[in-house]
């Protein structure tokens, strides 16, 4: 699989994850696709700080290794 192929599958599942949702209208399904929401946006942060944590000891190596 080519990594334009892989780009287009995620918007493709979520497309057909929202498809799902309007059409199901019971509770228990709004609720699942809730928490599954609830999930992405945490991992969504919890990556964003990582990120800006490796960022933060990369510039102090590339301080200290400069001195």
């Amino acid at each position: 699989m080519t990594d334009t192929t892989h780009k287009m599958l995620l918007p493709n599942r979520i497309l057909i994850m929202a498809r799902r949702f309007v059409a199901d209208r019971s509770g228990a399904a709004a609720i699942g696709y809730g928490l599954m929401t609830l999930i992405a946006i945490a991992v969504v942060l919890a990556v964003s700080q990582v990120g800006d944590g490796v960022g933060a000891v990369f510039q102090k190596l590339q301080a200290a290794l400069a001195n």
